[in-house]
């Protein structure tokens, strides 16, 4: 008894800190800072891609994901849903090219958590050649539509607004832009936006990030970003270089970091369908079938629940009153399933059922079941649980089948959990009966009660998410 208590408590561990690691996926939007300009191996090198690394590195996080929406020379007004919107008319918003690669990370790691990273307004202070500077009022305005619209799409997601960095003054692109020191004061007057967009947006979904990344800038400017020489052969510093990339990416990541902890985590399991194939075990005899562990079990992981249990069914046994057996009523299961999950054994080890049948045929049909699911589930999880004990279960019909269960289920691969012998329910005792088992009279030494199926729970669900991928 206490080697079982031990290995419980090492499986309810494992399955804490399993959950405890979080994976994350982080979409970075920004401009040519963001995307790594002049960098040469910049998917490498780029501030979002050491910023994912050194995420990746630090207690409680698994693995970082991302994707670089950085375009260089973009304002906030290139990123708005709506294009009729963008500043001069004409120019191309990227908001579609920022869903677009948000799908691609949720559809590849649905469990992770999700986080935009945003780092906008360098481009905006300056004063270009068809329009003005970015107001305040308006960047803000725009960061609330850009924030709103993602919010919309992916309730869940979290936001993080850092501010821009540090640059030096007095400089003019090609294209005519010209960047002033009323200009570089405007990322002060930006980064006060942040409270007020934080508030207007969905509460407690936007962060203000990192602000001493800017500080760090204008003290290193020197080391840590590239010489450029402007329209006017003027030398300035605008774009990290990886050295500098490398220190702002762990700006981010010391934002990003406590905003990743304290998100709720996506439960693998959501939405998932699962369905219960077996007897009256999962039928649950005379009570309702809310009163069950996997019924609970389901509901509890917001899973899509589906009942296929048959009182008086058997795995190998057609009866006339029971109904075909499950080797064969599977077939009669939904398609679709993700998870499967069979509990059955019981009536086949009942008195002289075994001998009628024979050991042999019974293997064959559980080899039948077992095949049969894993044709008609290649995709799924397949998994089952043995009877409970019974008085005198050693040489018993009872042990016999739920060896077999374990040999046969485990030829194939499929875990089963042995019921019988390392569940916490103590079916040959009386009075354990009478408290948790139907009828409370002590008789009943097959099915659940409430309590009971309460009490089964935790040991059924530490079983099942072992074989739940993060």
């Amino acid at each position: 008894m206490k080697r079982l208590l031990i290995s419980l408590i090492l499986i309810s561990f494992s399955v804490v800190c399993s959950y405890a690691q979080r994976s994350a996926n982080i979409v970075f939007i920004g401009n040519s800072i963001t995307y790594g300009a002049l960098q040469e191996q910049r998917e490498q090198t780029a501030p979002p891609a050491q910023c994912a690394l050194w995420l990746s590195a630090q207690e409680g996080i698994d693995t970082v994901y991302f994707k670089n929406c950085g375009r260089s020379g973009r304002t906030t007004y290139h990123f708005l849903p709506n294009k009729d919107d963008v500043v001069p008319a004409g120019d191309k918003t990227y908001f579609g090219d920022v869903v677009a690669k948000t799908c691609e990370l949720v559809k590849a790691h649905p469990t992770a958590l999700l986080l935009f990273s945003i780092m906008l307004g360098t481009n905006d202070t300056v004063e270009r050649p068809k329009n003005a500077h970015t107001t305040p009022d308006d960047y803000a305005r725009n960061l609330c539509a850009i924030i709103d619209s993602l919010l919309t799409l992916w309730p869940d997601a979290h936001v993080v607004l850092n501010k821009p960095i540090y640059y030096t003054p007095d400089y003019q692109t090609k294209g005519g832009s010209i960047a002033t020191k009323k200009s570089l004061k405007l990322l002060d007057e930006y980064y006060k936006m942040f409270a007020r967009v934080a508030e207007s947006c969905k509460a407690g979904h936007v962060h203000v990030g990192d602000a001493d990344a800017y500080g760090y800038f204008e003290k290193h400017w020197a080391t840590d970003v590239f010489a450029e020489k402007d329209a006017r052969g003027k030398t300035y510093y605008l774009h990290p270089n990886e050295q500098g990339a490398q220190k702002l990416a762990q700006f981010w990541g010391k934002a990003i970091l406590p905003v990743l902890k304290s998100m709720p985590s996506i439960d693998p399991l959501k939405g998932k369908k699962i369905g219960f194939l077996g007897d009256s075990y999962v039928k649950n005899h005379r009570e309702p079938v809310e009163n069950t562990w996997h019924y609970k079990f389901a509901r509890k992981h917001q899973m899509e629940y589906y009942n296929y249990g048959r009182n008086g069914n058997c795995i190998a046994l057609d009866l006339k009153q029971w109904g075909t057996g499950m080797y064969q009523r599977y077939k009669d299961m939904r398609d679709d399933l993700d998870y499967v999950v069979v509990i059955a054994g019981h009536n086949d080890a009942s008195q002289g059922r075994l001998d009628s049948i024979g050991m042999d045929t019974f293997k064959q049909r559980l080899r039948i079941l077992c095949e049969g699911l894993i044709e008609k589930y290649p995709r799924a999880q397949i998994f089952f649980f043995t009877p409970w004990a019974c008085k005198d279960f050693v040489g018993n019909p009872r042990q016999l089948v739920v060896d077999a269960m374990l040999e046969v289920c485990g030829s194939y691969g499929i875990p089963v959990f042995d019921a019988a012998r390392h569940s916490n329910i103590f079916a040959t005792s009386e009075q354990f009966r009478k408290i948790y088992f139907q009828g409370g009279k002590g008789t009943d030494t097959a099915h659940l009660n409430a309590r009971g199926h309460d009490r089964f729970l935790p040991v059924a669900e530490n079983f099942l998410l072992q074989y739940v991928a993060q």
